[in-house]
C-alpha cells in the first residue's frame, strides 16, 4: 500500500487563507479579539487573509529592515518580535517589545519601513500587503478606526517609554521592564513561572537605553533585595511584584504594556 506525504510548509511561504469555517486560522488566535481583527466577521477575516497569509521565522532572523520598500506589514500569531533602529556605528534602539495579537512593520517612511524587526524567538505572524489593506481599510470604517485605535496606543507607549529612560534611574529601569514583560506576557498567554524574557541582557539594554553591565548590576540589586529570583541566563521569578511594581514607578506610568498596538 503506497502512501502519499504531504509536503511540509516552507519557512517564510505563505499559506493561503482557506475558505472553509473549519479551517479558519485565526479561531485560535489570542489575536483574534485585538486591533484591527477585532470589528471583522469571518467572511471579512478570510479576505484579510487573501492579502497575504502566514509566515514563519526563526529566532534571530529579520521580518523586515528599515529603509526596505514597504511590502507587507504582519500580525504575530505567536513568538516575540523586537522592533528596533540602528545608528551607523551599529548601536541601536529597541523601541517596542511586540507579542501574539500585535501588529509590527505597519509604519512607513516616504515607502519605506521606518524600523527594523527581529524574531526574538521562533514566530509566525499573518503578513498583509500594505497597499491592499489599505484599500480594503478604505472600504471598512470599523476596520479604519480599529487601525487608528491600535496607533493611539502605539503612540501612547511611546510617551511611556520617553518617560522611563528619561527619568527613572537604572534599577527602576529594569523593574519597571520586568513589570511590563511580565504584564505583556500574562496577557497574551505566554509561558508561565518562571518568566522567560527570551532577551539577553545586551538586548534588555538596548531597550533600556542600558549597558550589559548596568543591566546585570540592576538585576542583582533587585534580587539582593528579594523582589525577584534569577534562573539561569533569562529566566525570572517575581518574587514581590507589588514591591517591584513600586522600584519600577509602575503606578506613574499608566499605559499598560499589554494593549495591543503597532
Amino acid at each position: 500500500m503506497n502512501f502519499t506525504v504531504p509536503p511540509r510548509q516552507p519557512r517564510g511561504i505563505v499559506v493561503p487563507g482557506l475558505k472553509s469555517r473549519a479551517s479558519l486560522p485565526c479561531d485560535h488566535c489570542v489575536g483574534r479579539s485585538l486591533n484591527l481583527c477585532k470589528p471583522l466577521d469571518d467572511t471579512r477575516l478570510r479576505r484579510l487573509l487573501a492579502l497575504g497569509g502566514i509566515r514563519h521565522w526563526k529566532r534571530h532572523e529579520t521580518l523586515f529592515r528599515a529603509g526596505d520598500p514597504m511590502g507587507s506589514f504582519f500580525k504575530i500569531r505567536k513568538g516575540i518580535v523586537a522592533v528596533s533602529r540602528a545608528l551607523d556605528d551599529g548601536r541601536r534602539q529597541i523601541v517596542a517589545v511586540r507579542a501574539p495579537g500585535d501588529c509590527v512593520g505597519y509604519l512607513d517612511s516616504d515607502g519605506t519601513y521606518a524600523f527594523e524587526g527581529e524574531a526574538l524567538t521562533e514566530v509566525e505572524a499573518c503578513a498583509f500587503d500594505r497597499r491592499g489593506f489599505d484599500a480594503f481599510a478604505a472600504d471598512h470604517p470599523d476596520l479604519a478606526a480599529a487601525v487608528t485605535e491600535a496607533l493611539s496606543s502605539a503612540l501612547k507607549q511611546t510617551g511611556q517609554a520617553m518617560l522611563v529612560l528619561g527619568q527613572l534611574k537604572s534599577t527602576e529601569r529594569v523593574a519597571h521592564f520586568l513589570c511590563e514583560i511580565d504584564a505583556l506576557y500574562r496577557d497574551r498567554h505566554i509561558g508561565g513561572m518562571p518568566l522567560v524574557l527570551h532577551m539577553s541582557r545586551g538586548e534588555i539594554g538596548d531597550y533600556l537605553g542600558l549597558t550589559i553591565e548596568t543591566v546585570s548590576r540592576s538585576m542583582g540589586k533587585l534580587k539582593k533585595r528579594g523582589l525577584i529570583g534569577l534562573i539561569g541566563s533569562d529566566g525570572v521569578v517575581v518574587l514581590e511584584g507589588a514591591k517591584l511594581r513600586e522600584v519600577g514607578k509602575v503606578g506613574a506610568t499608566p499605559v499598560s504594556a499589554a494593549a495591543a498596538a503597532f
